[in-house]
């Protein structure tokens, strides 16, 4: 419309895009990479122990909790 100025540009003067961009994405990936990788790992205790996944279900808890710490370290949320 006429008179309407646009929205100011968050952007660095270099172009670049502001320094929180991305972080939910972050905090996602560290939750499912941490599921997975301690997930993984715990199943692989249960291979070798021959458990039904005991091992496993911990593994993914833990792995939760960790990237849960992770985001809370590095992100400060």
């Amino acid at each position: 419309m006429t008179g309407q100025e646009p929205p100011p540009d968050k952007r660095g003067d270099d172009g670049s895009p502001p320094p929180d961009t991305g972080a939910g994405m972050t905090a996602v990936t560290y939750l499912i990479a941490g599921m997975l990788v301690w997930g993984g790992i715990g199943w692989l205790i249960d291979r070798y122990v021959g458990t039904q996944g005991i091992f496993a279900g911990i593994g993914a808890v833990l792995g939760i909790g960790l990237g849960v710490y992770l985001i809370v370290r590095r992100l400060g949320a």
